[in-house]
């Protein structure tokens, strides 16, 4: 048979495979369709299409995996606004104490409405818009907080030392939310990115990568620069974010190799990134420590992995969670709805495995694991009482106008037996980079 005949064959064979293909999936849409008219029209009650559609999403989303997922619009607003940093708020950190329900304002960002409006570190917010929040958890406080730029809330405010409640009112604005934190507060409200009690040591802390963690790692490193001779990364109970960001990061401590490999669909090869010498900011000779525990997980164990194989930093503290998936987001409706699914998964720059399936054993190569001799477990109990005692030092005392009364108060049981937790991750890494400074 000539050849032009065979490529004639093979050319109609592949259009065939293509439209039966195309068919199959048009039956599908088809039949989609189908249900949703007969459940709409004939089902006993009377069920709107879009909450029926929106059912549907979060079905279709439920067999691919825990990390994707589909995003309606009373979502999707917040799920980007946590990666974008900015939203629609009052501009506050606020932390949900379980034991005692209540909410506590950590720290009121310099400038932004809250702190504008009076409300001050340590403030307990007991009402939202006549709402009352005391049995509320912080997700829900979170959502009747933020809302369109201009609108004002209410808030029923008990400040620190006192015992009534003042009704403050506060307009909303668009505030940027910090992901780089430091150990204590300056006078002016800033953070210091040096150790309170080793002067010589720096500590960031990164609580989420998104889009401005870059920028925002960037200018702590250089405001110590000078001063330390050992830094501490803390991506402890950090879920992850932008991918992008944790390359940027990496790149300021490494001027050569790859930082983390992507492979897609089937494990098929995609890209390697690698890291540029014009990026790199952080002096060589600086001794690094990066903090992680089983709640660090996609973009921190990019950064942890990546210095732990170039020998860059030593990791102290847990294994992490073990999430090295990609997930991508596809905005439609307009951009009002999206789905969130993994498009691919990341390994380490030495090959390794970082992703954790779900049929995996503790002895399996996943996650970031500490270097020998550096594993500090904690139990879920101290890993709460470490929380609770560093977000209480975490409070920005800057702006609390009457500071006799402050000075003055009796601290609860509570704060007193906070005062005295030990952070034994943090404490293992200070004991390390003390040794390697002297």
């Amino acid at each position: 048979m000539p050849r032009f005949n065979l490529a004639i064959i093979f050319a109609a064979s592949v259009i065939s495979l293509v439209c039966y293909k195309a068919s199959e999936r048009n039956r599908f849409t088809q039949m989609f369709g189908e249900v949703l008219n007969i459940i709409s029209y004939e089902y006993v009650r009377n069920i709107d299409q879009e909450e029926l559609f929106d059912a549907a999403m979060t079905g279709m989303t439920t067999p691919l995996d825990q990390n994707s997922t589909y995003l309606p619009p009373h979502v999707l607003p917040d799920f980007k606004a946590d990666l974008d940093q900015e939203f629609g708020g009052i501009g506050i950190r606020i932390f949900y104490d379980e034991e005692k329900h209540e909410i506590q304002v950590v720290s009121p960002l310099a400038g932004a409405p809250a702190y504008e409006a009076g409300i001050q570190a340590g403030d307990v917010i007991v009402s939202i818009d006549a709402v009352d929040v005391t049995q509320s958890d912080s997700e829900d406080a979170v959502s009747l907080l933020r809302g369109e730029v201009g609108t004002s809330v209410r808030l029923g405010v008990r400040h620190l030392g006192l015992e009534e409640i003042e009704e403050i009112d506060v307009e909303r604005a668009e505030v940027m939310v910090a992901s780089v934190l430091g150990d204590t507060h300056q006078p002016n409200g800033d953070w210091n990115f040096t150790l309170e009690a080793e002067p010589k040591i720096g500590l960031i802390r990164v609580n989420i990568f998104g889009d401005h963690t870059t920028d925002e790692f960037a200018k702590a490193y250089q405001q110590i620069d000078d001063d330390v001779d050992g830094l501490i990364i803390d991506l402890r109970n950090n879920a992850g974010g932008y991918l992008s960001a944790a390359k940027a990061i990496c790149d300021m401590f490494i001027d050569d190799g790859i930082i983390v490999s992507v492979k897609g669909r089937e494990g098929r090869f995609e890209r390697a990134t690698k890291a540029h010498s014009d990026t790199t900011i952080v002096k060589q000779d600086i001794f690094v420590v990066v903090l992680v525990n089983q709640l660090s997980a996609s973009a921190s164990e990019i950064v942890a992995a990546c210095l732990q194989d170039h020998k860059r930093a030593v990791v102290i503290g847990e294994r992490s969670y073990g999430k090295g998936t990609v997930q991508s987001i596809y905005k439609f409706d307009k951009e009002k709805r999206a789905i969130k699914i993994t498009t691919a998964t990341y390994w380490r720059p030495s090959g390794r495995n970082i992703h954790r399936f779900p049929d995996a054993t503790d002895e399996e190569d996943w996650g970031v694991s500490p270097d020998e001799g550096y594993e500090v477990t904690v139990t879920d109990d101290e890993l709460v009482q470490i929380i609770k005692a560093r977000m209480q030092r975490d409070i920005d005392r800057s702006n609390i106008k009457d500071r006799s009364r402050v000075d003055n108060r009796v601290k609860s049981d509570e704060e007193i037996e906070l005062e005295g937790v030990v952070d034994t991750q943090l404490q293992k890494a200070i004991e390390y980079l003390k040794e390697k400074i002297n």
